[in-house]
């Protein structure tokens, strides 16, 4: 009887272990697991030396904008102003533009930050002209300082969509220019628009 008490009592605290030993270590392991998780998402929340370009972008811009509908064509131009605040805790910058295009009155918003999870500059692009949000990623060149985005764009005048290149570089402390560039069907680019940005003081 005791050897029959003692074997039922060994078979018990078996199946206990076998049961709690891996529910503890699976326990232990998601405690490290969110732990690792919240240190990752912090990381990647973080504001990084990649966001000090947004701080350029800060203040009130007079831009001087020329549009080109095709190769070869006349520019169009126009007149509009912008203003760049940091958001977000300096995460993004919001450039709010206002004046008029072809005529018309004009209002376009871009948001621009820099993604650590992508290592890449994002930028968003909404106007009262379109339906359609324009996106492009890019990267800053160390020694130019100059901001290279692409991205693949609606097109309008084929229905379909169309490359993008966007080029920003600083002329000074208080001046950029901004060029975007599409490539045509047959392969080559052209630059359909060139914004010249002047600090408002």
């Amino acid at each position: 009887m005791f050897m029959k008490a003692a074997r039922r009592s060994a078979c018990a605290l078996f199946l206990v272990c076998s049961v709690l030993l891996p529910v503890l270590r699976l326990s232990a392991q998601t405690a490290q697991d969110q732990q690792k998780a919240v240190e990752m998402y912090m990381k990647l929340g973080a504001v990084g030396e990649h966001h000090a370009y947004l701080k350029q972008l800060v203040g009130e811009w007079k831009v001087s904008v020329s549009m080109w509908m095709f190769p070869g064509s006349p520019p169009t131009p126009s007149q509009t102003r912008a203003k760049g605040e940091l958001i977000l805790g300096g995460r993004f910058l919001r450039m709010t533009h206002n004046g008029s295009m072809m005529g018309q009155p004009f209002e376009g918003v871009q948001t621009l930050g820099y993604d650590n999870f992508l290592n890449k500059y994002v930028s968003l692009w909404v106007d009262n002209t379109s339906t359609s949000f324009y996106l492009t990623t890019g990267s800053l060149d160390p020694a130019t300082k100059i901001l290279t985005e692409e991205g693949v764009w609606p097109d309008p005048m084929s229905g379909g969509k169309v490359k993008i290149r966007n080029v920003t570089k600083w002329l000074g402390p208080d001046e950029f220019r901004y060029e975007t560039y599409m490539t045509l069907p047959n392969g080559t680019e052209f630059k359909s628009m060139e914004e010249r940005a002047v600090r408002l003081k």
